[in-house]
């Protein structure tokens, strides 16, 4: 069928879709570039490159229809002539179940992508597809393209039959009894899930949102699951990973003064040095080092830090210092301050070592300790059930949603529970589970059915 922009703009919006494999960016305002943008492709983020997960992948060998749909929707919403589907070659099962789905005119296609990280960055997904170099601290729409993750496009074509974003699908892995990729509402807590897979099994669990390079260590298992979290990763305390994540930006520029030997591995290895952007973390280092090497200059390149985490998980597992936590202290800082991104200039080529210089994901999985849980099976177990949801109302890019329900109200699943104002950036949430509303704030709408 075929819709209009405004209908599926506003469908987006009413359900509540944001990217679900990054930071939230609400994806009613991909599909609405500024005027005079010509897009000439949609591509459909399906590379899946943290160690690891197995969500988007079982996605699209389960329900690669919707996935085609989105990217048709999207393709209707922003003018597009042309669909591409990303998808790590090695996964044949999951390319054969993508090509089955595909229309017959030829406007969406496969393209096959190596099995390297961050595969999925999307400045490396628009070259790897299109051999186009997105300016610094740009956007794909700079280069003619929108980029959708895998679940952001079957999302939207389930909105256009009025279904909100009230569930999502994620693996929990790592040191658990069971890996799984399960379907939840969203707000489900992390406890909850962790016991669909049948618990931990390591001494001091940590627990993770998201992968093992980017995730964010949960401070407490009651609480639920966003609409972006891909993931849940269980590694034990005192794990390399876990260690790496919990050293502070002081512990780490004292330890920096004392072992950063410049070798410049950490740029060598930048996926967006190797676009030619110029960001050079072993020159960062020296600004807190030494104060050397142009600070103003290696301290606004903060602001093209993409935070990937192979600086300081991959190119600096010796010395294991974090050049990615610098720029995210150096960036706070400029922007508490009101300094603005300087650098946008649009590299011409791709630095001469980009194709040897990229990550391969064994590699990286031996490097970073993870080698005994990717090789463990991992089951589809469907959809989890809980009684109760603790649905936070700012995890999406843009002015936090405030809530539209008060305590004690009764819910039915997808009800408004909470919207950003319609002139402002942000999000609509909907109920999750139908029930009672048994707290509520201006962060969080907690339902127990």
């Amino acid at each position: 069928m075929h819709y209009t922009r405004d209908e599926i703009i506003n469908a987006v919006r009413a359900a509540g879709i944001v990217g679900a494999g990054g930071a939230g960016f609400p994806s009613y305002l991909k599909l609405q570039p500024p005027k005079g943008t010509v897009i000439e492709t949609v591509i459909a983020n399906g590379s899946e490159c943290e160690p690891l997960l197995h969500t988007d992948k079982t996605l699209l060998r389960t329900k690669a229809h919707l996935v085609v749909d989105g990217v048709r929707l999207s393709m209707q919403a922003v003018g597009a002539k042309e669909g591409i589907i990303g998808i790590k070659g090695h996964y044949q099962d999951v390319v054969k179940a993508v090509t089955a789905a595909l229309p017959k005119d030829g406007s969406i296609r496969v393209h096959q992508l190596e099995n390297y990280y961050p595969a999925g960055d999307e400045f490396l997904l628009v070259y790897d597809i299109k051999k186009r170099i997105i300016p610094e601290g740009g956007l794909p729409l700079q280069v003619g393209v929108v980029v959708n993750n895998v679940l952001t496009l079957s999302q939207m074509a389930e909105a256009m039959n009025g279904k909100a974003v009230t569930e999502r699908i994620l693996t929990v892995t790592g040191a658990v009894e069971v890996p799984v990729v399960v379907s939840a509402p969203v707000g489900t807590s992390y406890r909850e899930l962790l016991a669909a897979a049948c618990g931990v099994v390591c001494d001091n669990p940590v627990v993770l949102d998201g992968g093992p390079m980017m995730g964010q260590i949960v401070p407490d298992l009651e609480a639920g699951i966003t609409k972006a979290t891909s993931g849940i990763v269980v590694l034990p305390e005192g794990h390399f990973v876990i260690d790496m994540k919990k050293i502070s930006v002081q512990q780490m520029v004292k330890k920096s003064k004392a072992a950063c030997c410049q070798c410049f591995r950490c740029s060598d290895l930048c996926p967006r040095n190797l676009l030619g952007h110029e960001i050079y973390p072993h020159k960062t280092m020296r600004t807190i080092d030494y104060n050397h090497a142009d600070p103003a200059k290696h301290i606004t390149s903060a602001f093209l830090c993409s935070q990937c985490g192979v600086c300081e998980l991959a190119a600096c597992d010796v010395m294991k210092l974090s050049p990615r936590k610098i720029f995210a202290a150096y960036r706070k800082e400029l922007l508490a301050r009101g300094v603005k991104n300087p650098h946008h200039e649009q590299p011409k080529e791709v630095r001469s070592n980009f194709e040897f210089s990229k990550l391969a994901l064994p590699t990286l999985v031996k490097k970073i300790h993870l080698a005994e849980y990717a090789q463990r099976e991992v089951v589809h177990k469907g959809q989890v059930e809980t009684n109760k949801v603790r649905i936070v109302l700012n995890r999406h890019i843009g002015a936090p949603a405030t809530p539209t329900v008060s305590l004690g109200q009764r819910v039915l699943l997808g009800d408004v529970i909470g919207a950003t104002p319609q002139e402002k950036m942000g999000s609509i949430y909907h109920a999750s589970i139908a029930g009672k509303v048994t707290d509520v704030s201006d962060k969080l709408v907690e339902i127990t059915r």
